[in-house]
């Protein structure tokens, strides 16, 4: 019995040690990083490991602004050839586990999101069982344990065989979405995991009930939430099997005020991306079953004869960016 409580002791003091020190694994980690770049500038031959936040062909997006995840909540998000130890990941996922501190929860999904940020990791995770212990924190009572765990999924997520495991999650985000307060970290963070979960059409079924409430808080929603609703849809509106239901889902009246020369660009831009990937569909679908859509659909908004959106189109035609003109032509150009 002894040696059992000794290595309770071992392993909960290590668990602890390792979350006191993820901040000097942050600092660490960063300046190796910073040292590199210095490098591979110094070398000439710089290779940029940044992706874009989307593509202007119709291509999928994911939650990936800096090369593997957003940065926040003090996350590490740099590649790197450390990974913890399994012996390390198996303590904090313990600690995890059997604390009900709120500060030693918090900390310890901190610790595993830096992981996590780790391909080796994300996978040694899995490995050991903690998908589910981090996705059983969704249902804390305390919000911030909650928008600490689907930060770690946001990381997880960007693995496709943990995908497979955490897909059955996905019902319960969604509910977090549509019930949580407007605006909230609860609801970016749920935003940033459905994003990876639509890079691929294998889950896009599990949203498609969601569709008006999408549309909903893109209207509603801070510039923030606007952004992160639009990944999801262009990513839904690159499949064509989505197209109907995109369409037919009953947009707010207040939709077509987006389309306008004072809003963001990265807003707009994305806006404009969605319509032309869903002209691009129908034209796919022309010769298909013909689909009635409601007076209030997003189809009847956009494309209705003669509609409003005609008449912003025209005027966004003088919006000073190649990008967004780029977009307005895509749409112009194809008829159905």
């Amino acid at each position: 019995m002894g040696a059992v409580a000794d290595d309770g002791r071992w392993t909960l003091r290590l668990a602890m040690g390792l979350l006191a020190g993820a901040a000097g694994l942050y600092g660490l980690h960063k300046l190796v990083t910073v040292k590199r770049r210095q490098q591979h500038r110094a070398g000439g031959d710089r290779q940029s490991e940044k992706n874009p936040v989307y593509r202007v062909t119709g291509l999928k997006v994911t939650d990936d602004d800096q090369g593997i995840a957003d940065i926040q909540q003090g996350f590490l998000l740099t590649k790197s050839p450390e990974v913890l130890e399994q012996q390390r990941l198996q303590a904090v996922l313990g600690l995890l586990k059997g604390t009900s501190d709120v500060s030693i929860r918090e900390q310890a999904l901190v610790t595993l999101g830096n992981s996590a940020a780790f391909s080796a990791n994300q996978d040694l995770l899995r490995n050991l069982d903690g998908l589910s212990i981090i996705a059983n924190c969704l249902f804390d009572e305390v919000t911030s344990v909650r928008v600490k765990a689907l930060n770690v999924m946001n990381n997880l997520s960007m693995n496709v065989a943990n995908q497979k495991e955490l897909k059955i999650w996905i019902p319960g985000i969604l509910d977090t979405l549509r019930t949580t307060v407007l605006n909230s970290e609860l609801q970016v963070a749920s935003l940033r995991v459905l994003t990876n979960f639509s890079v691929t059409n294998n889950y896009h079924y599990m949203m498609t009930n969601y569709i008006p409430h999408f549309l909903k808080l893109l209207v509603e929603g801070t510039e923030k939430i606007k952004v992160q609703i639009l990944k999801v849809l262009i990513n839904l509106s690159t499949n064509p099997d989505l197209c109907h239901d995109l369409l037919s889902a009953q947009v707010p009246l207040s939709f077509l005020v987006l389309f306008d020369s004072c809003i963001n660009k990265e807003v707009l831009l994305r806006l404009l991306i969605l319509v032309a990937n869903l002209k691009e569909n129908l034209n796919l679908l022309q010769n298909s079953v013909q689909f009635e859509y409601g007076v209030d659909s997003l189809h009847a908004v956009l494309f209705g004869n003669p509609t409003p959106f005609s008449h912003k189109l025209a005027k966004l035609i003088l919006y000073q960016d190649n990008e967004v003109k780029q977009q307005i032509a895509r749409i112009i150009t194809k008829s159905y």
